[in-house]
């Protein structure tokens, strides 16, 4: 069945993009989470204009909210991830609502993760939540969104794991970070890192178990500070 008669309230757009267009950049938005016009328009300008949001969000294909002054965010809705679902894409990684009061932040950390995905071995971004062992009854630790880079060489798949940490200048910054850092080491400490919250997302992002001596992460900071610390790369906020 062609794709305008299984989704007859998009057959209008046949003769302005294609629905596989379409569907990458409701994937893009999807992972990201949240996205403004500006942000959506350079990835498909011809799918992303204001006309078409407003006409997805009508047709219920997408949501927007008005966190940000001046300036709507979009969403998708259950009714697009079914239908990513459905077109094969990984939905499995799909981070759940926001539920904060301003979305400043969230969409800094979406500039961020478009940026990556420019970058030649960007695999996939997910949004994990690292509770304290050993008990692991209260939350520990959140990074902003973690990225998979990932490279094939002679059919062997390598793939490298980056948590990402989006920061803005604040009070007693060094020692904020400092604190982060240490939660990560602690992280890396953490027997069950591999064998079991690595084994649910590797699951989940379909990507094969690394041996456990190979298996390990970095930090990526992004933010208008510098340091030298090992397993630690900052890049500039934009």
């Amino acid at each position: 069945m062609r794709k305008a008669e299984l989704y007859s309230d998009l057959d209008w757009i046949e003769n302005k993009f294609s629905f596989n267009q379409l569907f990458e950049l409701f994937y893009t938005l999807a992972r990201v989470r949240y996205a403004t016009p500006k942000q959506l328009q350079p990835l498909n300008h011809r799918v992303a204009t204001k006309t078409n949001l407003v006409k997805f969000c009508e047709s219920g294909y997408l949501d927007g909210v008005s966190l940000v002054k001046n300036e709507t965010a979009f969403y998708i809705t259950d009714k697009t991830k079914q239908i990513l679902a459905n077109e094969g894409f990984n939905v499995k990684v799909l981070q759940k609502d926001f539920t904060g009061q301003t979305l400043t932040h969230p969409l800094k950390i979406t500039d961020c993760i478009l940026k990556l995905q420019g970058e030649e071995h960007f695999y996939n971004v997910f949004y994990p939540v690292f509770r304290e062992a050993p008990k692991y009854d209260k939350e520990f630790l959140r990074p902003d969104f973690c990225v998979v880079l990932k490279k094939k060489s002679v059919n062997i798949a390598h793939y490298k794991i980056e948590f990402c940490e989006v920061e803005t200048e604040k009070p007693d910054w060094l020692n904020y970070l400092l604190i982060k850092k240490e939660k990560y080491e602690k992280l890396a400490t953490d027997k069950n890192l591999y064998s079991l919250w690595w084994k649910v997302w590797a699951g989940k992002l379909n990507l094969p178990m690394c041996k456990e001596k190979d298996f390990c992460f970095s930090v990526r900071c992004f933010g208008n500070i510098k340091r030298d610390w090992e397993g630690w790369q900052f890049n500039e906020l934009a």
